[in-house]
């Protein structure tokens, strides 16, 4: 494990590190030592001392110079780099020497790859802010310790980095140590990859345990390493306490930084020493004994192979491992064919730890950094597998044009990002398709008729001048791909809503399309059809997802010709493709809707959504991509949601990318609650009364927070004894969001796992149908129980890796009770009894184990004992953000954690302050932490074209002032309008009057 922590005070420092008792027991000669290229320039070589270490904490050269005067420079950066428990045994209790050369080892080939890739100064020769440089060398020294602060045993070493670099002038600046803080997860797994595979070649057996490559050594007993751990004890009933999952590795981090005992040095090391044996023999585990096996079975000479029956056995099982490698399938990122058998176990892993890690990053995002493929290869545990075996593989996937680099924006032209050519030809292809549209498809009608035809379809809803713009190009446009850029709550449901009204008065069929089921069922639910004399035709738009659609008519498209093509163009031909929130379809499946569109003779595809709010899961940022080309393209800029003055101003702040002007525009309504962020969030909906509750929304981003909330509201509800009954325990399911490539390693399944086979002839040679994971065997295999009780072994690594089908869904038990009256949600859909996924539903009766449920549409369901349905239900007290886009509410609480990195950034930020009407809370654990992550983390996805400087997608992503952005304050609201209830506990006196800005007049875009 890796940790890494400021070093504030250079002698505060000097006198914990430079001292004389670091190790209990036998040790190396040398227990402290300089490292780096830029100790080497300096002629520090060697043990450390005192005296130098501080003065070069200091910023203070042998010479006498001093490097960053800064009186508020820090003094450095530690590293540490922890053992795992079972290795740290084997030194204490085996008496393994051995082990402490494989930790030095691994620390080292870590710190070389941090010096090379990670080491960066400033230069400020174009910007005045500064640019970091890579320099290629640091000032570090190396410390061993051996116990923990609990006093276990734990070895580990401290890379303390002096905040100074040399660079390629032969000039000292300050250390940018801005990459190696961001990469620490990556360094983090490239020392456990080291250091495993440096015991492993010592003969010690291993298997992976956690996150990042975390592992232990077979054969430590986890009683053993739990009863040596007291530390981590601590920490993880912290974590209970405060109601975080152990799962949330930044959360967890926190913990482990802020709950540190001051370190204690006991006097006599020798008698710990002889406690950790009587701990251990009490535990009847014998380390000598583990550490003489690995030692023979390192052993080289025939004689120590072959010298007992179980050594035999392993030899066969090493022989039979490695040869299953070499018969995997075919692979375009790796060696195939008889070539295989000219490369070493080692090499040919390394190639498919390098060739997965790219198609699993590649299903998310369409571009990394090379130390994000670094990683994720590691992750994966191959043995043998290290930073540098990746390195050079990516390198001649380089050479062959397998991966591409990126254009470097780097002032010293270091590539920063990586793509492959599918990725880029999946882009091109998409540009392609809305270019072939263009005057390809003649509008319905001339777009001077449009604007009053428009206005007759809304009713009674008034369009504004930029709805009315948008709707005459989409009905006038004679381009086959119409996009409508509109900010959140600009009245795209209504807009829609006139333009299908009048393209169906016209004699047009409207298709509506969406990424998820809720937002098809809102445009079936929310949108109206109504003739030219303004009656109502038609209570929504036929709709569907658009994964079914492409699944219809992909196949056809592609064929040009025959029974299948002809199904579908009769199907598409002449029809309007009405696609809402378009920012959340990925690159792949926009394509093929285009694809579709004009092979079959799409009248129209209109594009409706914003690029600003949340992208796709998988990869890509099609919508934004496709506006970056100069479509026939309108926007709507104005929001028409926020109806209080406070929210107008918090939503248009956001929107603006002035997060911390937007917080501090809501005063006391951002509350912050440290550690009971969670309860203070639950509670603050509880406080509501009935009618308000029903108008108020809890969003969460994270899925533990989330599940932790349901339930606190669920208990709040049960004690108000709005909740009835003794409730029934319910065993849901829950997706395990593993992607195709993982699905392909036996690590990625766990005991009590279900395994859903749902096509015919799915790869591996599983039947369809359900099954049980219970684990894996000696061979790699996981073994399966079948509906029928019967053991199945599956080999996921015969799956093809060329195989794009979502044959196979594996999902995680998760235990949830309910009670009449509780409010649920599904996570699948059941579209013949009207159960659609993500909608919500209420529970009205539960008895002798049959649940009935009132759906969305108020028809009323019983669901008995055994209905699959039960496992898809879920509490819905909470919201996730995804779930929240398209969706609007009167009020709402958010919940923010700062810890949760990938989850508190500016996108969802965004999505949960604009789906507000009138007012909003945020609870959070520290609101300055959390403003600041939110502002370090845009939250964007990447273009593989925008990578290699063929497309520049995100323009302008520097702030802007509100001013632009703030708009007038509707009239009813000018005087004394805000009569809203407000949230509990916050000051309605710090309501502040926004500026009036007039809006600029806005255009249609249409450029060639």
């Amino acid at each position: 494990m890796l940790s890494v922590a400021s070093v504030g005070s250079a002698g505060g420092a000097a006198n914990y590190f430079a001292k004389d008792d670091y190790y209990v027991g036998d040790g190396p000669a040398e227990l402290s030592e300089w490292g780096g290229k830029g100790a080497e320039a300096l002629g520090l070589k060697g043990q450390v001392s005192k005296d130098d270490f501080e003065k070069l904490l200091d910023g203070k050269l042998p010479d006498g110079s001093i490097v960053n005067a800064n009186a508020n420079r820090r003094a450095g950066i530690d590293l540490t780099f922890s053992m795992p428990k079972s290795a740290s045994l084997m030194i204490q209790l085996g008496g393994d020497k051995r082990v402490l050369e494989a930790q030095a080892s691994a620390v080292k080939s870590v710190m070389a790859y941090l010096e090379k890739h990670f080491a960066e100064a400033r230069d400020y020769s174009r910007n005045g802010n500064g640019e970091p440089v890579r320099t290629g060398n640091l000032v570090y020294a190396l410390f061993q310790h051996d116990t923990s602060r609990k006093l276990d045993p734990q070895n580990h070493t401290h890379a303390v980095i002096a905040a100074m670099t040399q660079d390629k002038a032969g000039k000292w600046k300050a250390l940018w140590n801005g990459e190696i803080w961001k990469n620490n997860s990556v360094l983090g797994s490239i020392y456990n990859a080291a250091l495993r595979s440096n015991l492993e070649k010592l003969g010690y057996q291993t298997e992976i345990t956690g996150k990042h490559g975390q592992f232990e050594i077979k054969g430590v007993p986890r009683d053993v390493i739990d009863a040596f751990s007291q530390r981590r004890q601590d920490i993880l009933a912290t974590a209970e306490r405060l109601g975080r999952s152990p799962s949330e590795t930044e959360a967890m981090r926190e913990i482990t930084k802020r709950t540190r005992d001051p370190k204690l040095n006991p006097d006599d090391k020798q008698a710990l020493k002889a406690e950790w044996v009587r701990r251990a023999e009490g535990l009847d585990f014998d380390a000598k004994a583990l550490a003489a096996e690995a030692r023979a079975r390192s052993e080289l000479s025939a004689e120590a192979k072959l010298g007992t029956a179980e050594r035999v056995r392993e030899a066969i099982k090493d022989i039979r491992d490695t040869a299953r490698i070499y018969t995997r399938p075919a692979d375009e990122l790796t060696t195939n064919g008889l070539a295989r058998t000219l490369l070493t176990p080692t090499q040919l892993r390394t190639e498919m730890a390098t060739a997965s890690a790219i198609r699993m990053i590649g299903e998310r995002e369409t571009s990394w950094t090379r130390a994000e493929l670094v990683k994720t290869a590691l992750d994966l545990g191959l043995r043998g597998v290290t930073a540098e075996g990746v390195e050079d593989r990516m390198q001649r996937l380089l050479e062959g044009g397998q991966v591409l680099a990126g254009k470097s924006t780097r002032i010293d032209g270091v590539p920063d990002r990586f793509t492959t050519p599918e990725h880029r030809l999946i882009e091109r292809s998409t540009l392609d398709n809305v270019a072939r549209g263009q005057g390809a498809s003649p509008g319905m009608l001339a777009m001077g008729e449009a604007p009053s035809r428009l206005r007759e379809a809304a009713g009674e809803r008034d369009l504004n001048a930029e709805q009315i713009a948008a709707g005459t190009l989409a009905l006038g446009s004679d381009d086959r791909t119409v996009v409508i850029q509109g900010v959140a709550g600009a009245g795209k449901t209504t807009l829609i809503s006139a333009i299908a009204s009048v393209a169906y008065q016209e004699g047009r069929e409207v298709i509506g399309l969406a990424f998820a089921n809720k937002m098809v069922s809102d445009l079936r639910n929310e949108t109206q059809l109504r003739g030219r004399d303004g009656q109502l035709l038609q209570a929504g738009i036929a709709a569907q997802t658009v994964s079914s659609f492409i699944n219809q008519h992909l196949r056809g498209a592609l064929h040009g010709s025959g029974p299948q093509f002809e199904a579908s163009r009769k199907l598409v031909a002449g029809k309007v493709l009405l696609l809402d929130e378009a920012s959340l379809v990925a690159n792949k499946p926009m394509n093929d809707l285009l694809t579709i569109a004009n092979r079959l003779g799409a009248e129209k595809v209109i594009m409706v959504g914003d690029k600003a709010q949340l992208l796709s899961i998988e990869a890509g940022k099609a919508f934004a991509l496709i506006q970056a080309d100069n479509p026939a393209m309108a926007r709507l800029e104005t929001s028409l949601r926020q109806r209080t003055p406070h929210m107008q101003e918090a939503a248009g702040l956001a929107r603006a990318g002035q997060f911390r002007e937007s917080f501090a525009s809501l005063g006391e309504r951002v509350v912050e609650a440290g550690q009971d962020h969670l309860r203070v969030t639950a509670q603050t909906w509880l406080a509501l009364g009935q009618e308000d509750r029903a108008r108020t929304a809890i969003y969460s981003a994270g899925r533990d927070a989330r599940g932790a909330l349901n339930q606190m509201v669920q208990e709040g509800l049960k004690a108000e004894g709005v909740l009835k009954g003794e409730g029934l325990q319910l065993t849901t399911l829950l997706p395990a969001h593993a992607t195709r490539e993982e699905l392909r390693y036996a690590s990625t399944y766990d005991k009590g796992q279900i395994l859903e086979v749902m096509r015919a002839n799915a790869p591996g040679g599983l039947a369809r149908g359900r099954y049980v994971v219970e684990g894996t065997d000696g061979r790699g295999r996981v073994v399966l129980r079948d509906a029928q009780g019967k053991l199945k072994r599956f080999d996921p690594s015969t799956i093809d890796p060329a195989d794009k089908r979502d044959a196979l869904r594996l999902s995680e038990k998760h235990r949830e009770t309910i009670y009449e009256g509780d409010k649920v949600r599904w996570n699948e859909k059941d579209t013949a009894r009207g159960l659609m996924k993500s909608e919500e539903a209420r529970v009205l009766a539960i008895r002798d184990g049959v649940v009935t449920v009132e759906n969305r549409q108020g028809d009323t369901i019983e669901l008995k004992q055994n209905d699959r349905m039960l496992e898809r239900m879920g509490l819905a007290y909470a919201l996730n953000m995804h779930q929240a886009q398209g969706d609007t509410r009167d009020m709402a609480i958010g919940e923010m954690h700062s810890a949760a990195r990938n989850l508190s950034n500016q996108r969802l930020a965004l999505v949960m302050m604009t789906r507000v009407r009138d007012d909003i809370t945020i609870v959070t654990n520290d609101k300055d932490r959390l403003l600041s992550q939110i502002e370090r983390n845009p939250g964007d996805k990447t273009s593989a074209l925008e990578t290699l400087g063929e497309k520049q997608v995100d323009e302008g992503k520097g702030k802007r002032t509100s001013a632009e952005f703030s708009p007038k304050i509707p009239e009813h609201l000018r005087n004394g309008g805000d009569t809203l209830s407000p949230l509990p506990n916050v000051a309605r006196d710090s309501l502040r009057s926004v500026p009036q800005i007039d809006l600029p007049e806005r255009s249609i875009e249409r450029s060639r």
